[in-house]
Protein backbone atom coordinates (compact mmCIF):
# COMPACT_ATOMS: atom_id res chain seq x y z
CA UNK A 1 0.00 0.00 0.00
CA UNK A 2 1.26 3.72 -0.60
CA UNK A 3 1.99 6.06 2.44
CA UNK A 4 0.15 8.36 3.26
CA UNK A 5 2.82 10.08 3.92
CA UNK A 6 5.08 9.86 0.51
CA UNK A 7 1.61 10.82 -1.26
CA UNK A 8 1.21 14.03 0.67
CA UNK A 9 5.25 14.73 -0.14
CA UNK A 10 4.11 13.63 -3.76
CA UNK A 11 1.45 16.87 -3.90
CA UNK A 12 3.80 19.41 -1.72
CA UNK A 13 6.47 18.99 -4.49
CA UNK A 14 4.68 19.15 -7.50
CA UNK A 15 2.97 22.47 -5.92
CA UNK A 16 6.39 23.73 -5.46
CA UNK A 17 7.76 22.82 -8.68
CA UNK A 18 4.61 24.59 -10.36
CA UNK A 19 5.11 27.91 -8.40
CA UNK A 20 8.35 27.56 -9.39
CA UNK A 21 7.81 27.25 -13.27
CA UNK A 22 5.20 30.15 -12.70
CA UNK A 23 7.63 31.99 -10.83
CA UNK A 24 10.46 31.41 -13.76
CA UNK A 25 7.88 32.29 -16.70
CA UNK A 26 6.61 35.47 -14.72
CA UNK A 27 10.83 36.87 -14.44
CA UNK A 28 10.95 35.73 -18.73
CA UNK A 29 8.19 37.73 -19.46
CA UNK A 30 9.44 40.63 -17.41
CA UNK A 31 13.25 40.50 -18.40
CA UNK A 32 15.44 42.75 -20.90
CA UNK A 33 14.61 42.23 -24.62
CA UNK A 34 18.17 41.17 -24.64
CA UNK A 35 18.18 38.61 -21.63
CA UNK A 36 17.80 35.01 -22.43
CA UNK A 37 19.17 35.09 -26.02
CA UNK A 38 17.47 37.56 -27.47
CA UNK A 39 20.29 39.41 -27.81
CA UNK A 40 21.87 37.04 -30.25
CA UNK A 41 18.84 38.01 -32.32
CA UNK A 42 19.11 41.82 -32.27
CA UNK A 43 22.99 42.07 -32.78
CA UNK A 44 22.72 39.47 -35.56
CA UNK A 45 19.77 41.61 -37.54
CA UNK A 46 22.25 44.71 -36.87
CA UNK A 47 25.19 43.04 -38.64
CA UNK A 48 22.99 41.68 -41.28
CA UNK A 49 21.43 44.89 -42.03
CA UNK A 50 25.02 46.71 -41.91
CA UNK A 51 26.54 44.21 -44.18
CA UNK A 52 23.56 44.45 -46.28
CA UNK A 53 24.51 48.58 -46.74
CA UNK A 54 27.89 47.65 -47.53
CA UNK A 55 27.27 45.97 -50.07
CA UNK A 56 26.87 48.17 -52.98
CA UNK A 57 30.61 50.07 -51.11
CA UNK A 58 32.09 46.79 -51.50
CA UNK A 59 31.57 46.11 -54.83
CA UNK A 60 32.51 49.54 -56.61
CA UNK A 61 35.49 49.74 -53.95
CA UNK A 62 36.60 46.28 -55.14
CA UNK A 63 36.46 47.50 -58.39
CA UNK A 64 37.89 50.40 -58.26
CA UNK A 65 40.89 49.60 -56.58
CA UNK A 66 40.97 46.57 -59.44
CA UNK A 67 41.67 50.04 -61.87
CA UNK A 68 43.76 51.70 -59.32
CA UNK A 69 46.72 48.42 -58.79
CA UNK A 70 46.08 46.41 -61.65
CA UNK A 71 47.64 48.11 -64.88
CA UNK A 72 45.82 44.85 -67.02
CA UNK A 73 41.92 45.15 -65.80
CA UNK A 74 42.64 49.42 -66.62
CA UNK A 75 43.61 48.36 -69.70
CA UNK A 76 41.24 45.67 -70.21
CA UNK A 77 38.16 48.26 -69.26
CA UNK A 78 39.49 51.35 -71.49
CA UNK A 79 41.29 49.45 -74.80
CA UNK A 80 37.54 47.74 -75.74
CA UNK A 81 36.49 51.54 -76.01
CA UNK A 82 38.57 52.62 -79.50
CA UNK A 83 36.47 49.75 -81.37
CA UNK A 84 33.44 50.77 -80.45
CA UNK A 85 31.80 52.72 -83.35
CA UNK A 86 30.03 56.00 -81.63
CA UNK A 87 33.41 56.73 -79.68
CA UNK A 88 35.08 56.19 -82.98
CA UNK A 89 32.79 58.76 -83.95
CA UNK A 90 33.63 61.10 -80.75
CA UNK A 91 37.12 60.97 -81.82
CA UNK A 92 36.57 61.57 -85.18
CA UNK A 93 34.98 64.96 -84.41
CA UNK A 94 37.04 66.24 -82.09
CA UNK A 95 40.05 65.79 -84.28
CA UNK A 96 37.77 66.99 -87.19
CA UNK A 97 37.23 70.10 -85.12
CA UNK A 98 40.62 70.66 -84.32
CA UNK A 99 41.92 70.49 -87.62
CA UNK A 100 39.47 72.94 -89.35
CA UNK A 101 40.35 75.69 -86.13
CA UNK A 102 43.78 75.35 -87.03
CA UNK A 103 43.82 74.41 -90.84
CA UNK A 104 42.08 76.72 -93.65
CA UNK A 105 41.46 74.27 -96.23
CA UNK A 106 39.89 76.91 -98.40
CA UNK A 107 43.13 79.20 -98.23
CA UNK A 108 45.39 76.51 -98.85
CA UNK A 109 43.51 75.49 -102.17
CA UNK A 110 43.12 79.56 -102.89
CA UNK A 111 46.90 79.40 -102.69
CA UNK A 112 46.96 75.98 -105.32
CA UNK A 113 44.79 77.62 -107.69
CA UNK A 114 46.17 81.68 -107.68
CA UNK A 115 49.83 80.26 -108.53
CA UNK A 116 48.13 78.35 -111.82
CA UNK A 117 46.40 81.26 -112.51
CA UNK A 118 49.32 83.84 -112.27
CA UNK A 119 51.09 81.28 -114.91
CA UNK A 120 48.92 82.70 -117.36
CA UNK A 121 46.15 80.50 -117.97
CA UNK A 122 43.06 81.54 -120.86
CA UNK A 123 40.61 83.47 -119.24
CA UNK A 124 37.97 80.66 -119.63
CA UNK A 125 40.23 77.92 -117.68
CA UNK A 126 40.92 80.93 -115.04
CA UNK A 127 36.99 80.90 -114.84
CA UNK A 128 36.66 77.11 -114.62
CA UNK A 129 39.67 77.11 -111.70
CA UNK A 130 37.00 79.63 -109.72
CA UNK A 131 34.32 77.34 -110.09
CA UNK A 132 36.54 74.25 -108.70
CA UNK A 133 37.92 76.31 -105.76
CA UNK A 134 34.84 75.35 -103.23
CA UNK A 135 34.74 71.63 -104.72
CA UNK A 136 38.39 71.49 -104.19
CA UNK A 137 38.76 72.86 -100.56
CA UNK A 138 35.55 70.72 -99.53
CA UNK A 139 37.02 67.68 -101.00
CA UNK A 140 40.64 67.97 -99.81
CA UNK A 141 38.69 68.37 -95.96
CA UNK A 142 37.32 65.21 -97.07
CA UNK A 143 40.27 63.45 -98.01
CA UNK A 144 41.70 64.45 -94.80
CA UNK A 145 38.28 63.27 -92.34
CA UNK A 146 38.31 59.80 -94.62
CA UNK A 147 42.02 58.98 -93.94
CA UNK A 148 41.67 59.48 -90.69
CA UNK A 149 38.62 57.38 -90.25
CA UNK A 150 40.41 54.82 -91.75
CA UNK A 151 43.34 54.91 -89.39
CA UNK A 152 41.34 55.02 -86.39
CA UNK A 153 39.00 51.97 -87.19
CA UNK A 154 42.48 50.22 -88.17
CA UNK A 155 44.15 47.47 -85.90
CA UNK A 156 47.37 49.73 -85.79
CA UNK A 157 45.28 52.66 -83.62
CA UNK A 158 43.83 49.78 -81.19
CA UNK A 159 47.73 49.25 -80.59
CA UNK A 160 48.14 52.77 -80.24
CA UNK A 161 45.20 53.42 -77.98
CA UNK A 162 46.37 50.18 -75.36
CA UNK A 163 49.97 51.79 -75.22
CA UNK A 164 48.97 55.13 -74.61
CA UNK A 165 46.40 53.33 -71.90
CA UNK A 166 49.26 51.27 -70.67
CA UNK A 167 51.46 54.24 -70.31
CA UNK A 168 48.88 56.82 -68.59
CA UNK A 169 48.09 54.12 -65.95
CA UNK A 170 51.78 53.72 -65.34
CA UNK A 171 52.07 57.72 -64.84
CA UNK A 172 48.93 58.00 -62.59
CA UNK A 173 49.71 55.06 -60.51
CA UNK A 174 53.04 56.87 -60.02
CA UNK A 175 52.50 60.28 -59.56
CA UNK A 176 55.33 60.75 -61.65
CA UNK A 177 54.04 63.85 -63.57
CA UNK A 178 51.09 66.95 -61.99
CA UNK A 179 49.03 66.05 -64.80
CA UNK A 180 48.58 62.17 -64.58
CA UNK A 181 50.87 62.37 -68.15
CA UNK A 182 49.62 59.96 -71.38
CA UNK A 183 46.16 60.88 -72.74
CA UNK A 184 44.86 61.18 -69.29
CA UNK A 185 45.06 64.73 -67.94
CA UNK A 186 44.63 66.45 -65.55
CA UNK A 187 43.82 70.31 -65.58
CA UNK A 188 42.97 72.80 -62.63
CA UNK A 189 39.13 71.93 -62.93
CA UNK A 190 38.42 69.12 -64.97
CA UNK A 191 39.81 65.71 -66.02
CA UNK A 192 39.60 63.62 -69.54
CA UNK A 193 41.56 62.24 -72.40
CA UNK A 194 44.34 64.54 -74.51
CA UNK A 195 43.61 64.09 -78.10
CA UNK A 196 46.77 65.39 -78.96
CA UNK A 197 48.92 62.33 -78.38
CA UNK A 198 46.43 60.10 -80.41
CA UNK A 199 46.44 62.78 -83.29
CA UNK A 200 50.04 62.71 -82.96
CA UNK A 201 51.11 59.32 -83.26
CA UNK A 202 47.70 59.22 -85.98
CA UNK A 203 50.21 61.64 -88.44
CA UNK A 204 53.01 59.85 -88.12
CA UNK A 205 51.57 56.69 -88.74
CA UNK A 206 49.95 57.94 -92.04
CA UNK A 207 52.76 60.01 -93.16
CA UNK A 208 54.89 56.39 -92.80
CA UNK A 209 52.29 55.22 -94.47
CA UNK A 210 53.13 57.95 -97.96
CA UNK A 211 49.57 59.47 -97.14
CA UNK A 212 50.93 63.21 -97.92
CA UNK A 213 47.88 65.20 -97.03
CA UNK A 214 48.72 63.76 -93.33
CA UNK A 215 51.21 66.58 -93.21
CA UNK A 216 48.53 69.05 -92.69
CA UNK A 217 47.14 67.82 -89.54
CA UNK A 218 48.43 70.53 -87.08
CA UNK A 219 49.01 69.73 -83.06
CA UNK A 220 46.55 70.01 -80.91
CA UNK A 221 45.67 70.51 -77.03
CA UNK A 222 42.05 69.67 -77.09
CA UNK A 223 40.96 66.93 -74.96
CA UNK A 224 37.32 64.85 -74.45
CA UNK A 225 36.37 66.18 -71.05
CA UNK A 226 35.29 62.95 -68.90
CA UNK A 227 34.37 64.86 -65.46
CA UNK A 228 35.64 66.77 -62.34
CA UNK A 229 39.45 67.24 -62.18
CA UNK A 230 39.05 67.69 -58.47
CA UNK A 231 37.62 63.76 -58.01
CA UNK A 232 40.87 62.91 -59.83
CA UNK A 233 42.82 64.82 -57.86
CA UNK A 234 41.04 63.28 -54.67
CA UNK A 235 41.59 60.05 -56.06
CA UNK A 236 45.23 59.98 -56.19
CA UNK A 237 46.00 62.14 -52.97
CA UNK A 238 44.07 58.58 -51.07
CA UNK A 239 45.12 56.12 -53.27
CA UNK A 240 46.19 54.09 -50.62
CA UNK A 241 43.01 54.11 -48.72
CA UNK A 242 40.88 53.48 -51.75
CA UNK A 243 43.36 50.16 -52.10
CA UNK A 244 43.11 49.34 -48.39
CA UNK A 245 39.12 50.14 -48.32
CA UNK A 246 38.60 47.91 -51.89
CA UNK A 247 40.27 45.25 -50.22
CA UNK A 248 39.12 45.03 -46.93
CA UNK A 249 35.26 46.49 -47.05
CA UNK A 250 34.15 43.50 -49.38
CA UNK A 251 35.57 41.11 -46.26
CA UNK A 252 33.97 43.00 -43.82
CA UNK A 253 30.99 42.62 -45.44
CA UNK A 254 31.08 38.66 -45.86
CA UNK A 255 32.27 38.60 -41.55
CA UNK A 256 29.31 40.54 -41.19
CA UNK A 257 27.35 38.60 -42.84
CA UNK A 258 28.73 35.46 -41.51
CA UNK A 259 28.39 36.86 -38.03
CA UNK A 260 24.93 37.42 -37.84
CA UNK A 261 24.10 34.04 -39.35
CA UNK A 262 26.04 32.57 -36.52
CA UNK A 263 24.76 34.69 -33.66
CA UNK A 264 21.18 34.05 -34.90
CA UNK A 265 18.70 31.78 -33.04
CA UNK A 266 17.09 30.76 -35.79
CA UNK A 267 20.05 30.40 -38.57
CA UNK A 268 17.37 29.53 -40.83
CA UNK A 269 15.22 32.91 -40.72
CA UNK A 270 19.24 34.56 -40.64
CA UNK A 271 20.32 33.13 -44.02
CA UNK A 272 17.29 34.00 -46.00
CA UNK A 273 17.82 37.66 -44.53
CA UNK A 274 21.07 38.10 -45.67
CA UNK A 275 20.22 36.49 -48.97
CA UNK A 276 17.81 39.48 -49.21
CA UNK A 277 19.84 41.58 -48.26
CA UNK A 278 23.03 40.80 -50.34
CA UNK A 279 20.46 40.67 -53.61
CA UNK A 280 18.62 44.30 -52.31
CA UNK A 281 21.57 46.56 -51.92
CA UNK A 282 23.20 45.07 -54.81
CA UNK A 283 20.33 45.63 -56.72
CA UNK A 284 19.98 49.46 -55.23
CA UNK A 285 23.21 49.67 -56.83
CA UNK A 286 22.30 48.67 -60.16
CA UNK A 287 19.66 50.77 -59.84
CA UNK A 288 21.97 53.76 -59.80
CA UNK A 289 24.09 52.60 -62.64
CA UNK A 290 20.90 52.72 -64.58
CA UNK A 291 19.50 56.12 -63.63
CA UNK A 292 23.25 57.37 -64.39
CA UNK A 293 22.84 55.60 -67.59
CA UNK A 294 19.94 57.50 -68.59
CA UNK A 295 21.44 61.46 -67.23
CA UNK A 296 24.33 60.40 -69.80
CA UNK A 297 22.51 62.08 -72.90
CA UNK A 298 22.39 64.92 -70.83
CA UNK A 299 25.96 65.26 -69.80
CA UNK A 300 26.80 65.01 -72.86
CA UNK A 301 24.48 67.91 -74.32
CA UNK A 302 26.02 69.83 -71.71
CA UNK A 303 29.53 69.62 -72.71
CA UNK A 304 28.35 69.50 -76.32
CA UNK A 305 30.04 66.07 -77.39
CA UNK A 306 28.26 63.05 -79.30
CA UNK A 307 25.78 61.39 -77.24
CA UNK A 308 26.56 58.26 -78.55
CA UNK A 309 30.23 58.40 -77.58
CA UNK A 310 29.37 59.58 -74.17
CA UNK A 311 27.39 56.79 -73.46
CA UNK A 312 29.65 54.00 -74.59
CA UNK A 313 32.46 55.28 -72.37
CA UNK A 314 30.08 55.10 -69.67
CA UNK A 315 29.06 51.81 -70.89
CA UNK A 316 32.71 50.55 -70.54
CA UNK A 317 33.49 52.23 -67.45
CA UNK A 318 30.07 50.67 -65.28
CA UNK A 319 30.57 47.25 -67.50
CA UNK A 320 32.71 45.69 -64.50
CA UNK A 321 30.41 47.17 -61.86
CA UNK A 322 27.15 45.65 -63.80
CA UNK A 323 28.52 42.12 -64.10
CA UNK A 324 29.09 42.69 -60.00
CA UNK A 325 26.27 43.57 -59.43
CA UNK A 326 24.56 40.57 -61.30
CA UNK A 327 26.96 38.10 -59.56
CA UNK A 328 25.92 39.27 -55.98
CA UNK A 329 22.02 39.29 -56.89
CA UNK A 330 22.31 35.92 -57.91
CA UNK A 331 24.32 34.99 -55.14
CA UNK A 332 22.01 36.54 -53.16
CA UNK A 333 18.69 34.90 -54.59
CA UNK A 334 19.93 31.26 -54.47
CA UNK A 335 21.18 31.87 -50.57
CA UNK A 336 17.85 33.44 -49.94
CA UNK A 337 16.04 30.27 -51.29
CA UNK A 338 18.57 28.06 -49.73
CA UNK A 339 17.54 29.96 -45.93
CA UNK A 340 13.67 29.64 -46.77
CA UNK A 341 13.90 25.87 -48.08
CA UNK A 342 15.63 24.93 -44.26
CA UNK A 343 13.35 27.12 -42.77
CA UNK A 344 10.84 25.92 -39.99
CA UNK A 345 7.81 27.74 -42.32
CA UNK A 346 5.28 25.22 -43.74
CA UNK A 347 5.67 25.77 -47.24
CA UNK A 348 9.13 24.97 -46.41
CA UNK A 349 8.54 21.70 -44.92
CA UNK A 350 6.24 21.17 -47.35
CA UNK A 351 8.70 21.85 -49.84
CA UNK A 352 11.15 19.63 -47.95
CA UNK A 353 8.65 16.35 -47.83
CA UNK A 354 8.10 16.75 -50.75
CA UNK A 355 11.87 16.64 -52.33
CA UNK A 356 12.56 13.82 -49.95
CA UNK A 357 9.56 11.87 -51.33
CA UNK A 358 10.87 12.63 -55.22
CA UNK A 359 14.39 11.29 -54.22
CA UNK A 360 13.17 7.98 -52.18
CA UNK A 361 10.84 7.26 -55.66
CA UNK A 362 13.84 7.57 -57.93
CA UNK A 363 15.91 5.75 -55.65
CA UNK A 364 13.70 3.22 -55.44
CA UNK A 365 12.88 3.15 -58.87
CA UNK A 366 16.47 2.47 -59.57
CA UNK A 367 16.84 -0.08 -57.30
CA UNK A 368 13.38 -2.33 -59.14
CA UNK A 369 15.89 -1.98 -62.12
CA UNK A 370 18.86 -3.70 -60.36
Amino acid sequence: MTDPDDGATLTRRVRELEAENTRLKGERGSSSPLAGGRWRAVVSAVCIVVASVLVPASIIGGWARMQLVSEDAFVETLAPLIDDDAVQDLIMEETMSAVRAQVDFHALTDEVFDAIADLGVPSSAATALDILRQPAAEGMAGIVESTLATAVASDVFSDVWATSLRGAHRAFTLASTSDGGGIIVLSHDRVGIATGPLIAELKEMLVDRGVGVAAIIPETDRMIVLGDGETLRTIRSTHALIEAIGQWLPLVAIGLFGLGIGLARRRSTAVLGAGVGATIGSGALGVVLLIGSAGVPLVAAELGFVSPGVEAIYGHLTDGIVRGVWLIVVIGIITAIGGWFFGRSSSALSSRSAVVAATTSIRQRLEARH
